[in-house]
């Protein structure tokens, strides 16, 4: 499984026979250097784990693999802070959306064994889904290409809590009820995990046996993977599992332990294929020498599950069967990273060194992506890379007017993302990607962002009626973002908006009511949620986007929902 979060940007790259340890390598780009002391490597290494490196506090567990051994592995935290368990060789992570080269490889054996093909329709096998008038295939569910519905926002939006029970038959119920794609099937490439979802019922259907019991059997079994699997009840004991956990809100030391800065993050959704893979470092090791070495397969098969795939008008993706293929510093790379709950976790292999770097951690706001690559250039011996972001730069004080004329709302006009600034006690804040980060100023309109996808952002207002601009610094690219002409609906219009919408492809009914001079959606477990106006008819509540429709007469007769990876889900006025 993979919560939304930003995704890796395209690259086009093919995966070729030679990337396999049985042939010679091409040369790299950047020549191999001198290999560091043993000693000297492993120091390096515990100083990007540092802060993690104690006794109240999770961590990650790290390891290098290199010619076939594992060269370095270590724990750095504690799996379990109840008990005070510190993360070890053997600790046990979930490894998220980690798992789907997994949930590919079980799909391209059955087609080895003739009894699919990954250009079949998905609806040969799961009749239940709705005929959208266009082929859906299974290749397309494994390359994020199908327009199908992320089933993660769909099961939110339908009032599914992470913290509730969620099973397959209630997420198969749910896909039957969507009326409409995200987009044509193979014109766009947007992350959805329905995909490998769907993937898991068909090996089942197919193979006549979950997909936990296939994988054991040809995948896990037969690489000597004892600790690794499928984990599809989650009442399941399971041995050496590390437990997952977010930051807390308030100051950190509230306790005198240092652990009420954690709750415990680990959801009780049952679904598997998307993620829900259970392993360890040591077993890692046993699937990603496979890919020099194959047990399970052969080098077509490992070929094929490499294979970059394509757009319906040829556009290239980074994206293969459960695995991104991408570059770092003129290096080929193979990856894919996880997120689920509290855990985080990257699997990244450079094929041309065979050398590969698996980073599990149990806090979700680590980053295990940047973390494995910081180990990569370590045990590569890369020469040390320009920073992304500059040195942080000192706060400056800064009046609190000249701050607050910034909080608004900013479009991205290229993909209408949203960049939301508020003013709030003093200080503010970005929120975005789900979360919010506190903005410190650093120069005249100019803040960084703290721990946040964001370096920096800096504003600038053109004048002359023009809309003002926030301009914003990720990734080292400049990113304007247009401020938006926020509506401001006075108590009638707020009035003409309240009401009950049914949402026949959520089986549930929203409810609107203007209060206090707002427009509040109801929610039994948190009371009600206040929305943000963005411009008419449209409102914002976190990253839910609600655009209430008109009928012919100009009256409110609907509202339709944007959020992550679901695309325009209506709802009618009753």
């Amino acid at each position: 499984m993979h919560a939304p979060r930003p995704l890796a940007a395209t690259l086009a790259l093919a995966l070729a026979l030679a990337s396999f340890a049985t042939v010679a390598a091409p040369a790299s780009p950047i020549a191999a250097a001198t290999p560091a002391a043993p000693a000297a490597l492993e120091a390096g290494t515990d100083a990007i784990f540092a802060r993690w490196n104690r006794g109240d506090s999770p961590g990650c567990g790290v390891a290098v693999f290199r010619d076939g051994a594992i060269a370095f592995q270590k724990g750095y935290g504690q799996a379990n802070l109840e008990l005070s368990a510190p993360i070890g060789a053997d600790t046990v992570f979930d490894i998220g959306s980690t798992s789907k080269q997994f949930t590919a490889a079980a799909l391209l054996l059955l087609e080895r064994d003739g009894k699919l093909s990954l250009d079949d329709d998905v609806r040969k096998y799961v009749p239940e889904l709705p005929d959208y008038g266009q082929t859906i295939t299974l290749r397309q569910l494994l390359q994020h290409t199908s327009g199908l519905r992320d089933y993660l926002d769909v099961q939110l939006l339908a009032g599914v809590a992470y913290d509730d029970y969620s099973s397959d038959r209630q997420t198969l119920d749910l896909l039957a009820k969507q009326k409409a794609l995200n987009f044509a099937p193979g014109s766009e490439f947007v992350y959805s995990n329905t995909g490998y979802f769907l993937a898991a019922e068909i090996v089942k259907r197919v193979a006549g046996k979950p997909l936990a019991q296939f994988a054991h059997e040809r995948i896990f079994a037969p690489l000597g993977m004892r600790d690794t699997l499928f984990r599809d009840d989650h009442t399941l004991p399971v041995r050496g599992r590390a437990s997952a956990y977010t930051r807390a809100g308030g100051a950190a030391g509230e306790a005198p332990d240092g652990i009420a800065r954690f709750r415990i993050d680990m959801p009780n959704w049952d679904q598997v294929g998307d993620g829900a893979v259970l392993t360890t470092l040591a077993d890692l090791q046993r699937w990603d020498e496979n890919f020099y070495r194959p047990v399970v397969g052969d080098a077509d098969f490992l070929a094929r599950l490499q294979q970059p795939g394509r757009l319906a008008d040829g556009t290239r993706l980074d994206y293969a069967l459960g695995l991104f293929v991408d570059s770092h510093r003129g290096l080929k790379t193979v990856s894919h990273d996880g997120a689920w709950g509290g855990y985080r976790a990257q699997l990244l292999r450079f094929p041309e060194r065979h050398l590969s770097v698996a980073t599990l951690c149990n806090l979700d706001s680590t980053d295990p992506e940047s973390l494995a690559l910081r180990v990569a250039d370590l045990w590569l011996g890369l020469p040390p890379e320009p920073a992304a972001r500059r040195a942080p730069r000192p706060t400056v004080n800064t009046a609190p007017a000249a701050m607050q004329r910034w909080a608004g709302v900013y479009r991205n006009p290229a993909t209408g993302s949203l960049r939301r600034i508020e003013w709030d006690e003093g200080a503010l804040s970005l929120h975005a990607f789900g979360d919010t980060y506190p903005m410190r100023p650093v120069g005249k309109d100019e803040f960084e962002v703290d721990d946040a996808p964001v370096a920096a952002l800096s504003f600038r207002d053109p004048g002359r009626g023009r809309p003002r601009v926030a301009v914003q610094l990720a990734d080292g690219k400049r990113t304007e973002f247009p401020e938006l002409q926020v509506a401001q609906p006075d108590a009638a219009a707020l009035a003409a908006y309240a009401g009950d919408y049914r949402c026949d492809e959520l089986g549930r009914d929203y409810r609107f009511s203007a209060i206090d001079g707002a427009l509040h959606r109801a929610d039994a477990c948190s009371g009600p949620a206040r929305l943000q106006p963005l411009e008419r008819d449209r409102f914002l509540l976190g990253s839910l986007n609600f655009r209430f429709q008109r009928d012919a007469a100009g009256a409110i007769d609907g509202v339709s929902m944007d959020v992550g990876r679901v695309r325009d889900l209506r709802c009618q006025r009753r």
